[in-house]
C-alpha cells in the first residue's frame, strides 16, 4: 500500500513539474520571440474574433465538421463505432478540458506570436500543444500502452488545422467547437475520468 501510494505521488509530481517546465519555456519562447513586454488577452477581440457574423458562423460550421471528422477518425483508429451509443457526465469535464487547451494554446501562445509572423504562430502553438500531450504519456509510471507517434503526429495535424481556422477567422470561436466536439466524441462512453485527467 505504501509502495502504491509513493508511485502514485511520484507519478503526479512529475507530470505535473514536466507539464510546469514545458509552460515555462513555452512562456519564455513567447517573451523572445516579442518584443512587447505586456501581454493582453482581450476576450471579446479573441473569443469572439473581429471578422463579420457571417465569416464567423461559416468558420463554426468548418470548426463542427472538423472535430466531428477528427473524432470519427480516432474512433475508427480504435476500432470502436464510429459515433458513440451513450453519452456520460464526464464529456462536460472533457470538454471543458478541450476548451482550456485551445485558450491556452491557440488563445494566448498563438495570439501573442501572430504579429512576429501568422506562420510561426500556428506552427509555434501545434509544437507547444503537441509536446504537452506527449508529456502526459511518456511518464514512466504509465502502464497503458499509448502509440506516442500515432499520438504526436494527429495532435499535430489537429493543431495545425485548428490554428489555422483561428488564424483565418480571427477568431478562437470556431476552433473551441472543433476541440470540444472532438473531446465529447471522443470521451462520450467514459463514466469516470482516465487517468491522465487530473
Amino acid at each position: 500500500m505504501q509502495l502504491r501510494f509513493y508511485g502514485f505521488f511520484l507519478f503526479y509530481s512529475l507530470s505535473i513539474s514536466i507539464l510546469f517546465a514545458f509552460c515555462h519555456c513555452s512562456y519564455y519562447s513567447c517573451l523572445f520571440l516579442q518584443q512587447e513586454s505586456a501581454i493582453t488577452f482581450r476576450f471579446k477581440n479573441n473569443i469572439v474574433g473581429s471578422s463579420s457574423p457571417k465569416i464567423i458562423i461559416l468558420y463554426c460550421i468548418a470548426g463542427v465538421l472538423t472535430g466531428v471528422l477528427f473524432a470519427v477518425m480516432y474512433r475508427w483508429h480504435l476500432d470502436i463505432s464510429l459515433f458513440p451509443k451513450s453519452f456520460h457526465l464526464f464529456v462536460i469535464v472533457a470538454a471543458l478540458i478541450g476548451c482550456m487547451e485551445e485558450l491556452v494554446f491557440r488563445g494566448f501562445i498563438q495570439d501573442y506570436l501572430k504579429s512576429t509572423n501568422g506562420l510561426l504562430s500556428i506552427l509555434f502553438s501545434s509544437i507547444s500543444h503537441t509536446g504537452y500531450k506527449c508529456c502526459l504519456f511518456l511518464s514512466p509510471a504509465v502502464t497503458t500502452d499509448i502509440n506516442i507517434g500515432f499520438l504526436a503526429f494527429w495532435t499535430f495535424i489537429g493543431g495545425i488545422l485548428f490554428g489555422t481556422i483561428k488564424h483565418f477567422s480571427k477568431s478562437l470561436l470556431p476552433s473551441l467547437i472543433a476541440h470540444a466536439l472532438f473531446d465529447i466524441f471522443v470521451y462520450a462512453g467514459y463514466i469516470g475520468a482516465p487517468w491522465w485527467v487530473w
